[in-house]
């Protein structure tokens, strides 16, 4: 199991150009994929998701509610706590009755997307993240922070992340927290 700090925007238009700018200077390539989400209206706590490339099902569960949080440049948002599994893929058809999910309500997002990771210290950093989302409906797009290690040092690096991102990036409108959840909130809106 992972366990993760999150922090995520979703924007119907192209983040700012300095956003994009920040993550193209890093020189990491842009990566497509595949991912298919199971849809989950009654809840934006529980994802469950076929991770593209490699066919791992992954079930992600925010154990409490998100906390709102905020930084300078308006940026404001939904710091979320995440504990994810990840599982080799047995055929899916025949898995999904035995956990009580359904074999529909599944949605295909296509992902271009670029990764940075952010140190922190020791086995602690942030993957910094901006995606452009295909999927039945207008584009969108999302920026996301993810923080990973220790639990004493995945809000720190969080917090260090989005602070040295900030330094960096000029946001005139900001980013606001009603546009700020996880995929399956997100996933729950389309």
């Amino acid at each position: 199991m992972d366990r993760t700090a999150e922090l995520r925007w979703f924007l119907r238009r192209p983040p700012p150009a300095g956003v994009t700018a920040w993550f193209e200077a890093s020189g990491v390539p842009l990566q497509s994929r595949r991912d298919r989400y199971l849809v989950l209206a009654e809840t934006d706590a529980l994802g469950v998701k076929v991770r593209g490339g490699t066919g791992r099902l992954e079930f992600k569960l925010r154990p409490h509610p998100a906390e709102p949080v905020s930084f300078p440049a308006g940026l404001e948002g939904q710091r979320e706590e995440w504990h994810r599994w990840s599982l080799p893929r047995p055929g899916l058809s025949r898995f999904l009755p035995r956990l009580g999910l359904p074999a529909r309500g599944w949605r295909a997002v296509d992902k271009q997307r670029r990764t940075v990771t952010v140190p922190f210290r020791g086995d602690a950093g942030c993957r910094v993240e901006i995606a452009a989302l295909r999927t039945d409906g207008p584009d969108w797009w999302t920026v996301g922070f993810e923080a990973f290690g220790p639990d004493a040092d995945r809000t720190p690096a969080l917090t260090a992340a989005v602070e040295r991102f900030l330094a960096a990036v000029d946001l005139p409108d900001g980013l606001k927290a009603d546009l700020s959840c996880g995929y399956p909130g997100w996933l729950a809106t389309l």
